[in-house]
């Protein structure tokens, strides 16, 4: 039995002010987790903790004992699923939400919907950030080879050196290959000796 069954099986002898606190600590524990993980940025996961920690103080504040059965209807959520959550991934949040004791109401769900979608940008910003960047340096890499084969195309050796590269081989060269000997390479062009 796992913590949660455990705590949730007690929670009948328990006061309910300490099973919204235990709760709460455990969606926190959650988005924390997602923080480390990646799944959204310390600052949302701090708006988000911020959030829920909001609405526990104001359940927390605003407890009046009530029979079991009203107390379970009201945690769920009671409007059928949005139809921004009827995507991959947000019927998880919707998930999550209608399986916490917390009680949403419409505004809620959009405020939710507006932090998810947030989040959801933000991910895909960084994403395509991370891609033009990958795309920046594989260009400016790309350039810097062409400009090196037509240098060494251009170039007349005086055959001094034996140990000089050849225009194949720095064409097959990898970029961190042409990076470790890009000294020898480009003193090589300047003396012309680059064939």
């Amino acid at each position: 039995m796992n913590e949660q069954q455990q705590f949730s099986s007690q929670a009948d002898n328990q006061n309910p002010e300490d099973v919204i606190k235990f709760q709460t600590a455990q969606i926190i524990k959650q988005i924390e987790e997602l923080v480390q993980n990646g799944a959204m940025t310390q600052e949302q996961g701090l708006n988000l903790m911020n959030f829920v920690t909001k609405k526990a103080f104001e359940k927390y504040t605003n407890y009046s004992p009530a029979p079991k059965e009203q107390l379970q209807e009201e945690s769920k959520i009671q409007s059928p699923i949005p139809e921004f959550f009827n995507r991959d991934g947000r019927s998880d949040v919707f998930s999550y939400l209608q399986s916490s004791d917390a009680n949403f109401d419409d505004d809620e769900i959009s405020k939710i919907s507006s932090l998810v979608e947030k989040i959801e940008k933000t991910a895909i910003d960084r994403y395509l950030k991370e891609k033009e960047h990958e795309k920046t340096l594989n260009s400016e890499n790309e350039s810097a080879k062409q400009r090196l084969r037509a240098n060494a195309q251009n170039a007349v050796s005086d055959g001094t050196n034996n140990l000089v590269y050849t225009r194949e081989q720095i064409g097959k060269m990898s970029g961190a290959e042409f990076a470790r000997h890009e000294r020898a390479i480009m003193d090589q062009l300047k003396k012309g000796l680059i064939r």
